[in-house]
């Protein structure tokens, strides 16, 4: 034996030091037992040669005494404390029924001085911090983490938008990447392998080169995995914070909102104290119906039912004041006890957050009609001193009372019918008003409810069926009690969508007549003057309507949807911005604004609006404005994809399947392309048969007939709209595009300069790819130039 390693000695960066029975490495020190050190002695003291197992045991454990099975325990030990593996040696050959052999050269201590192995005698505990996190690994696992972290934000940033994942994927894969770095660092400086598996070693020995990319791999991927699971927990009971989706660059800037006026109250749904549906149905019922009596009030401006209810119960006075704009508001609670009903009412200033009134009622259940007007005297005496004089509070005989049954199947049809319509919600709630009127077939309001119903069942199908039962439930409301101003408002909704604009205007000057600030009549009538051309009007009533309901995003959003017909987009977006800043989950205002935004020109901003606006609620609208974008950016099949979206949400749009239509055109799908087409072909033509001036139906059947190679038909159903329109630019860009591409491109210069003139955008046009080749063209170019 060498006697020069008693004293201890290095096999490559590790310090054996026999005297003391420790092997020492980067990572700390391992106690090898006496045998197992002895026998490592010997085999040292031969390195790079055979030793029998014979002479290991005669020199290890004395001769006779020793055993093979105690040499392969010491040996095993060894192992263990070097981080040696039989299977693929570093430091100990196995020859088989041989022996073994160290296949590293023994350098005694007073004999080594390279730089390793005196950072290996210095031992983990002593080496510089720096140097420690070199030799675990930890520097090369942060520098790889980062990399691959950045990579995953910047891929998630670029693709996620494309595939039209919700706006949180991007803040869980940030939020994940930025969990995930210090279990990385921790995890490479404590994890070690050994046989394919990992073992957290705080002393672990030295790892060799080849095994710190393992190392670094397990290390990051399994930092991810962690924190993938740490986050999403994290979200499901905390949830992760989240960018106001109103802070977009196309949302954010500042518009100016209506000012509060004194006059002006809101009434915010009732809390449902017992939870019970019946309830909520009460519940529901009495603040709308408090706000329909109010609205009835001279001089009182009352935020309407559709935007109180976007607040919950309880809402704070200053978020209250900024949402709806009001001075006052109402609030309470409702809770039924068996056959009794207790109704506790506020009446809150939004400015210092003080109770005007509050009040305690205990009714039965029968006394409800009751208790609502007193609810509403109550309230009206104590906001007079802010009327006039004159006021007075509404004629009984203008409204009605029913059955107390009947009543709560009209409210829950009502409820289902103020939703976000589907053809399934609106056939829920028509449902509901059959079941009151069988309780009560004189119940007017149960008619007229019928006859919305089926008046926006029918904008979303399309069949005639629909304006019949329309027209029947209108019949049935009239007959049984004409002074409801619901009832001429309903009417002026069935005479404007078929065609009737006499009627129409005559039914909501009616329905103002008995309500002035029935906002959904004046949108209305702002909807006929525009079908008449009176647009000075059609903008001044909206004007009016707003300054009626200053909270309410409706009166705002029909302004906006009035500038974008005209073709004055900017304002347009203005103004969809002031309605989206009223509520933030406004997605109707917020895809209208995403229009505003593409028919600017500006389609990245349009993009980014579109996904939000889907985000909150998928639309069809949505979906096929989305689809437009792609379309005029050339990505088709994208296009394509957002389309069918599209027309699943929305089959019985005429204009939903033309876009679908393009796209599938340009993506190569002939086949499917001209199926669109006659989908929108047929149902353009019901439409016109309800409806013979729909200028949107005639416009859609004309492209799908040309597209389908029936090219003077559309020609002559274009030319039937251009006299009745001649402000619609829309109806000039049809009629370009039809006869750009059946050769008459003198004629398509002609319209797209009168289109350009009504207010078509020029940015679309260049966009547009059924104008590619006009493009070239240098009266075209010339025409863009002067309209930018």
């Amino acid at each position: 034996m060498n006697s020069d390693l008693l004293h201890g000695f290095y096999l490559r960066d590790l310090l054996v030091d026999p005297v003391k029975g420790h092997v020492t490495g980067p990572y700390g020190s391992v106690r090898l037992p006496p045998k197992a050190m002895e026998t490592l002695l010997v085999l040292a003291s031969n390195s790079e040669t055979l030793v029998t197992r014979e002479e290991l045991i005669d020199e290890v454990w004395g001769a006779g005494h020793g055993s093979a099975e105690a040499l392969s325990r010491a040996v095993s030990e060894i192992r263990h404390a070097l981080d040696d593996h039989s299977d693929n040696p570093e430091y100990i050959q196995t020859l088989p029924k041989r022996g073994y052999r160290l296949i590293v050269t023994a350098a005694p201590t007073n004999a080594h001085t390279d730089s390793i192995a005196i950072g290996a005698h210095q031992g983990a505990g002593n080496i510089g911090l720096f140097e420690n996190l070199k030799r675990r690994g930890v520097l090369e696992t942060t520098i790889a983490y980062l990399i691959l972290g950045w990579l995953l934000i910047q891929i998630g940033d670029i693709v996620f938008s494309q595939l039209l994942l919700p706006a949180w994927t991007g803040t869980f894969v940030t939020v994940l990447v930025i969990a995930g770095l210090p279990i990385a660092v921790i995890l490479s400086w404590f994890l070690e392998f050994r046989d394919g598996r990992a073992v957290l070693h705080k002393l672990s020995p030295n790892a060799s080169l080849r095994r710190r990319f393992s190392r670094t791999y397990i290390s990051v991927v399994g930092a991810l995995a962690i924190a993938a699971l740490m986050v999403f927990v994290y979200d499901q009971s905390v949830g992760l914070p989240q960018a106001e989706i109103t802070k977009t660059q196309t949302i954010a800037e500042k518009v100016e909102l209506p000012p509060v006026e004194e006059n002006s109250i809101a009434v915010l749904p009732f809390l449902n104290l017992d939870g019970s549906e019946d309830t909520q149905v009460f519940s529901n019922g009495l603040a709308d119906d408090v706000i329909t009596r109010l609205t009835r009030v001279p001089g009182l401006l009352v935020s309407s039912r559709g935007d109180s209810f976007t607040l919950n119960p309880n809402t704070a006075s200053s978020k209250v004041r900024e949402r709806l704009r009001v001075a006052l508001y109402l609030e309470g609670s409702v809770e039924i006890i068996g056959d009794q009903m207790r109704v506790i009412v506020q009446m809150i200033d939004s400015e210092t957050g003080f109770h005007v009134l509050s009040k305690r009622f205990d009714r039965p259940l029968a006394g409800y009609f009751d208790m609502r007007d007193e609810i509403t005297e109550l309230t009206v005496a104590n906001v007079r001193i802010a009327l006039p004089t004159d006021t007075q509070l509404w004629s009984a005989a203008e409204y009605e009372e029913s059955d107390l049954n009947a009543y709560v199947l009209y409210r829950t049809g009502k409820e289902i019918y103020e939703r976000p319509r589907t053809l399934e919600s609106i056939a829920e709630s028509i449902t509901y008003y059959n079941q009151a009127l069988e309780r009560d077939p004189q119940y007017t309001a149960a008619h007229a409810g019928l006859c919305d119903a089926y008046v926006a069942k029918f904008k979303l199908s399309g069949s005639p069926e629909d304006i019949e039962s329309a027209e029947k439930g209108c019949a049935l409301a009239l007959g049984t009690n004409p002074r409801l101003h619901m009832v001429h408002t309903a009417l002026g909704e069935l005479y404007r969508q078929t065609g009737r604009t006499r009627e129409a205007e005559a039914a909501y000057s009616q329905a103002l007549t008995i309500s002035p600030t029935d906002a959904q009549a004046m949108i209305g009538l702002s909807e006929v003057y525009t079908q008449q051309q009176k647009f000075a009007a059609a903008e001044e009533i909206l004007h009016t309507a707003i300054g009626a309901q200053p909270g309410n995003w409706r009166t705002i959003n029909s302004l906006g949807a009035f500038y974008f017909n005209e073709g004055r987009y900017e304002e347009a977006a203005d103004t969809f911005r002031q309605a989206v800043l009223m509520d933030a989950e406004n997605f109707e205002s917020r895809s209208r604004l995403g229009s505003a935004l593409t028919m600017a020109g500006d389609f990245e901003a349009g993009k980014i609006v579109f996904a939000e606006a889907i985000e909150i609620q998928p639309m069809q609208r949505s979906y096929s404005n989305l689809g437009v974008i792609y379309y005029y950016l050339g990505e088709f099949d994208k296009s394509v994809a957002t389309h069918r979206m599209a027309v699943e949400l929305g089959p019985g749009l005429a204009a939903m399947w033309t876009n679908l239509g393009d796209a599938l055109y340009f993506a190569g799908q002939a086949e499917e392309s001209a199926q669109a087409f006659q989908r929108a072909a047929s149902i353009s033509r019901k439409r016109l048969a309800t409806n013979p001036s729909d200028t949107e139906s005639v416009l859609m059947l004309a492209w799908s007939e040309h597209m389908l190679g029936n090219t003077e038909v559309a020609l002559q159903l274009i030319a039937k709209v251009l006299p009745n329109a001649p402000n619609d630019p829309y109806s000039f860009y049809y009629d370009a595009l039809i006869k750009n591409r059946s050769g008459d491109q003198r004629g398509a210069l002609d319209s797209l300069r009168t289109a350009l003139e009504k207010g078509y955008p020029a940015k679309m046009l260049i966009a547009e790819p059924l104008l590619g080749e006009l493009r070239f063209n240098k009266e075209f170019q010339a025409m863009i130039a002067e309209s930018n």
